[in-house]
């Protein structure tokens, strides 16, 4: 057998974890990682008693393992890297919002959401489950609480997800904008001038306590990071919920059937796949005092990661942990939504979601297959999950989802045509996470110079910087709205066809296609 070795970047680790969590809860409960300089705990009463040791264990450093070596200075609002007192009024403020009462009565509008995504689907002989539900819906419903308009949303996912994503094997590389909320000022102006029945209107007009005795409203910088951590909460979880939930019934098509015939064992079965793979596999804290741990002292000053996914997969807390059962005894809880003062405020939110997904999923898709060749396992310092997820009903189905599959990578080694004109008006579409976004892009080319225009949700803007040079094409579209950005695309002409990337400022890389359309 080979030395054990936990790396939290590398690939083959978090593909499947689980074996290796075992061997560290048998071999090694405390373990050290001296490559990286941090201590990981992976049994549940460990990592219990962790998450609820606030003074031992703390959060203002960060709750990512990068961040907690880099000592960053967070700014204030930044709820989940918190410590008390500032922790203790940034959330109670917020349990004053997002009461269980608040959240459960959002059930029809969850349930709404989920039949305008899953409706236009019936029918199909294939689809994808995290673009076409679980990644449109819950920003539909955050966007809905916060009051950010609906045709901001898909871009707001963008930003989410990319403020999240990492190279794999690599670890994350620290943006102040990924935390500070930046991009999110337009609403917070809007809404100041145009107040609503929002969760962004309140906190504007919210007063409160602050840990000096001040009575006051949030400042900006304030207002803006809470804005940002709610638009990031309010969907990483409920996605990675989803896409679980479809590669795991279809792994075990007698419990699913099961739910297809009782619904009302849908809630326990939630909760079995929430304890089963959690969304965030693992909790970072800064260790600020000497503590025992397993017979060992961590010194003050170290880095630890809680193992989340080790922990509920612990035989001492759940028998036969690694085994999937909807009907498991779930007496004790599962640490996926974390424990103690920073247990999540979105658990209610997350559950309902999910409930009501699987219920309306089923209800339309009693049965499925997934097509795991082309499903896509996200990498982040944060969260486990599934960035594409495609389904399929028949054979058929999974001839469609592998055909599409070859015919974009084809295109993508497709060769560069020669002579062919760039000038004309080209349709681009970008392949973002929540779905494809289309824009109309008119192009002239000079002595490898491009000018034109590209435009999109009514908005036309010149392009600047274009140049295109022996097939390959680069131009600049500044946006406005929803906010401000360069969009910076590069890519390939092939034929009639352009295949490259878009940077999307702080939000990250996309894939997009254009093609000619006169």
């Amino acid at each position: 057998m080979s030395a054990l070795y936990y790396d939290p970047y590398k690939v083959e680790i978090k593909t499947d974890p689980y074996p290796l969590y075992r061997r560290m809860r048998e071999e090694a409960p405390l373990y050290y990682n001296d490559a990286y300089d941090f201590y990981a705990c992976s049994r549940y009463e460990d990592v219990e008693k962790g998450l609820k040791d606030k003074d031992t264990f703390i959060s203002g450093r960060g709750a990512i393992l990068e961040m907690i070596k880099e000592d960053i200075e967070f700014p204030p609002g930044l709820l989940i890297f918190e410590d008390p007192p500032v922790h203790t009024v940034h959330r109670m403020m917020l349990q004053r919002l997002f009461t269980p009462k608040r959240l459960n009565g959002l059930e029809e509008k969850v349930r709404s959401y989920c039949v305008q995504c899953l409706d236009p689907l019936v029918g199909s002989n294939e689809f994808d489950l995290v673009t076409e539900l679980a990644a449109a819906m819950p920003m539909r419903v955050i966007g809905m609480l916060l009051g950010i308009p609906e045709e901001d949303h898909a871009r707001v996912r963008e930003q989410v997800d990319a403020s999240l994503r990492t190279e794999a094997g690599k670890p994350m590389e620290y943006v102040s904008a990924n935390m500070t909320g930046e991009g999110f000022e337009e609403y917070i102006e809007w809404r100041a001038k145009n107040p609503s029945d929002d969760v962004m209107t309140e906190l504007l007009n919210a007063e409160f306590k602050d840990e000096t005795g001040t009575v006051r409203k949030l400042h900006r910088e304030e207002l803006l990071t809470l804005i940002n951590v709610l638009a990031g909460a309010g969907n990483e979880t409920t996605t990675k919920l989803i896409g679980w939930s479809g590669k795991l019934l279809a792994e075990h098509p007698d419990q699913r059937r099961q739910l297809v015939e009782d619904p009302s064992l849908i809630p326990a079965a939630v909760e079995e796949i929430l304890r089963y793979e959690p969304p965030p596999p693992h909790v970072g804290r800064y260790v600020a005092k000497d503590v025992e741990i397993q017979g060992q002292t961590v010194p003050a000053g170290s880095a630890m990661l809680f193992l989340v996914g080790s922990a509920n997969r612990d035989d001492l807390a759940f028998p036969d942990g690694d085994r999937f059962n909807i009907n498991r005894d779930l007496t004790r809880r599962h640490l996926t939504f974390g424990y103690g003062v920073h247990t999540c405020i979105g658990a209610v939110l997350a559950r309902l979601e999910g409930r009501v997904a699987l219920e309306e999923m089923l209800r339309r898709f009693p049965e499925w297959e997934v097509d795991l060749e082309n499903a896509h396992l996200g990498s982040t310092s944060t969260v486990r999950g599934w960035e594409s997820m495609p389904i399929y009903f028949n054979e058929a189905g999974l001839a469609a989802s592998r055909a599409r599959k070859a015919a974009a990578e084809a295109a993508q080694d497709a060769p560069a045509a020669d002579n062919v004109s760039i000038d004309g008006t080209w349709t681009v579409t970008v392949k973002a996470p929540t779905g494809a976004e289309d824009t109309t892009l008119v192009l002239r080319e000079s002595d490898g110079v491009l000018t034109g225009t590209q435009s999109g949700r009514g908005i036309e803007t010149p392009i600047a910087d274009g140049t295109f040079r022996d097939g390959e094409v680069f131009w600049i579209n500044q946006i406005t709205k929803p906010m401000k950005m360069k969009l910076k695309f590069s890519g390939k002409l092939r034929g009639d066809r352009i295949e490259g990337k878009v940077k999307a400022g702080i939000i990250g890389s996309f894939e997009f296609s254009a093609v000619k359309s006169g």
